[in-house]
């Protein structure tokens, strides 16, 4: 199932809970960059074929780890792309359910609409953790040494840890359907609010409210860039000032992926990839891949950019020039 349909119903489900809040006050975005000569046409390195409709990438334990549709795991070798282990999440109906994440020793993923499961990355064994996240949440945070998840028919943002107990909860008075993070904070994406929440992840407080049109997906470097209706904008994580807006759109089935030195979006109605220098805060490369119009997820990793397109059952790399 598209990840744009699964939310649809969930955000229908939730705005009746939204009503009442008192809209934020409206950001004025910088303008935007224009897309320039100097924009490399990027290529794609070596595309890998997956069953089960791959969405969600992560790094972590040495490998890299994508989350199939069709409720699997797969660890993925690093360097060649090699298939190196499949284990089963325990769930496998329709509608999929979305969402991976770490913490300091295992993987976290859905298990259905009532439940995640905890899978040790050497064994596969699972542990079900009876906590109803959002379905359609993509992101599982780790921040202060807990796992984080927004709670399914609520505003509650909770903290998990490695015994699957709730060791913080955050009230967030919005509804909201995603999230990024770094070591010490989550940022909480609330699109029918038109905002994101900075979260302490340490004392489980709201200490920030970014006001951005429609933020859908986001990722922490040194900045935070969150996807909205207006384009990725580029955001101090202290101050929660706009730096920076760029031309292009991740939506509700594409993602963000940052480092200190690079961003890369994967968008279905702006191109494949963009490759964006935060530094220098200007686009530097694109990559249109018209034969997988599908959405998926990118991950940055010491080896190239990987990325999936779900629909088309297909893991791709970019190595840049």
């Amino acid at each position: 199932m598209h990840r744009s349909a699964l939310g649809a119903l969930l955000l229908v489900a939730g705005i009746s809970a939204a009503c009442g809040g008192s809209p934020p006050k409206s950001g004025t975005l910088p303008p935007s960059d224009p897309v320039s000569d100097g924009v490399a046409a990027l290529r794609i390195d070596e595309v890998w074929e997956l069953d089960g409709y791959p969405d969600w990438l992560l790094e972590a334990f040495g490998s890299l780890w994508a989350k199939t549709d069709d409720g699997h795991l797969l660890s993925i070798d690093l360097d060649d792309g090699a298939l190196l282990d499949t284990y089963e999440t325990g769930y496998s109906a329709v509608p999929a359910c979305q969402g991976l994440g770490r913490d300091a020793t295992a993987l976290w993923t859905c298990a259905g609409n009532e439940a995640l499961v905890r899978i040790d990355p050497d064994t596969g064994d699972r542990t079900k953790v009876p906590v109803p996240k959002r379905s359609d949440e993509g992101r599982i945070a780790f921040a202060a040494g807990l796992a984080w998840v927004i709670l399914s028919g609520t505003e509650n943002l909770v903290g998990l840890d490695e015994a699957g107990a709730v060791s913080a909860t955050v009230r967030l008075g919005a509804v909201c359907t995603d999230l990024a993070f770094d070591e010490a904070d989550v940022f909480v994406l609330c699109p029918t609010e038109n905002m994101v929440l900075k979260v302490h992840a340490a004392s489980a407080s709201v200490t920030g409210t970014l006001a951005v049109d429609d933020p859908r997906q986001a990722a922490v470097g040194d900045d935070l860039f969150v996807g909205t209706g207006d384009g990725l904008v580029q955001v101090d994580t202290e101050t929660l000032e706009i730096l920076h807006t760029y031309a292009v759109r991740p939506g509700l089935e594409g993602s963000v992926a940052a480092t200190a030195q690079q961003v890369w979006v994967r968008s279905v109605d702006d191109g494949f990839l963009t490759q964006i220098d935060p530094q220098a805060q200007r686009i530097v490369g694109r990559l249109a891949a018209p034969q997988y119009p599908s959405g998926g997820d990118v991950v940055i990793t010491d080896s190239g950019v990987w990325a999936t397109a779900f629909d088309d059952s297909v893991l791709v790399r970019v190595v840049p020039e």
